[in-house]
């Protein structure tokens, strides 16, 4: 990242930390600080619509202990998610996916880290805009805002729902797959709305990631710059 890509920053995920240690992440943080790398968020992958109060109170759990790591590391966003509960279920766990997110960003205010919540398909509590603009103005928590993927919006207009997300989003993931997104729209949308933050790629494409990934950094990169980002 630092090296050959040139980036300057990193959204690390769980999977991409083996140990969970204090010790750990300040050699993390050390490596990142060397390597001139902002660390913008970490990303613990939780799901907090598990079917009972006991298997979500371990979720909790979890994302408080992802809490700690991010305030001894520095970073100023946890990237969670509301949960995938199972079929048919949302709307009965909707109260207690809420109460959850609700106990961790006490704990988070109190560690001055904000959690980005993810919109996410697949069965999941946040499949579009309006639901996740619903669990905004419910939790009405300035600790709790928008981690805005590009690519996770699956209704009629996605640019639509991203544009009325964008005052909430402290963080936007550049979604890169076999989908194509319009990304001259989108930065033409950032600019609009005056985005200073992280523009995070995410990489989910058909080629091989030693030449996919480059690729789409490079055509982020022009886009940015024609809109002045």
């Amino acid at each position: 990242c630092a090296e050959e890509l040139r980036v300057g920053g990193v959204d690390i995920i769980a999977e991409q930390m083996p140990l969970r240690t204090r010790a750990y992440w300040l050699e993390v943080k050390k490596r990142c600080t060397d390597l001139c790398l902002t660390i913008v968020s970490l990303s613990p992958g939780n799901n907090f619509g598990r079917p009972t109060a006991r298997a979500r109170q371990r979720e909790v759990d979890a994302v408080t202990r992802w809490i700690e790591a991010a305030a001894i590391m520095g970073a100023p966003l946890l990237r969670i998610f509301a949960g995938w509960p199972p079929e048919g279920q949302a709307k009965v766990l909707w109260p207690a996916m809420v109460q959850c997110i609700r106990q961790v960003a006490k704990t988070a205010a109190s560690a001055g880290v904000t959690l980005a919540v993810e919109p996410h398909n697949a069965g999941g509590f946040l499949p579009d805009s309006r639901t996740t603009l619903r669990l905004i103005r419910e939790l009405h928590s300035p600790w709790v805002r928008i981690n805005l993927d590009t690519g996770n919006y699956h209704e009629p207009d996605p640019y639509a729902g991203l544009e009325a997300s964008l005052p909430f989003a402290p963080h936007v993931v550049a979604k890169i797959h076999r989908q194509t997104l319009d990304y001259e729209k989108i930065f033409a949308m950032l600019a609009r709305h005056h985005y200073r933050g992280f523009v995070t790629l995410e990489y989910e494409g058909a080629r091989d990631e030693r030449r996919g990934v480059p690729a789409a950094l490079a055509m982020l990169r022009r886009a940015g710059r024609r809109h002045g980002l």
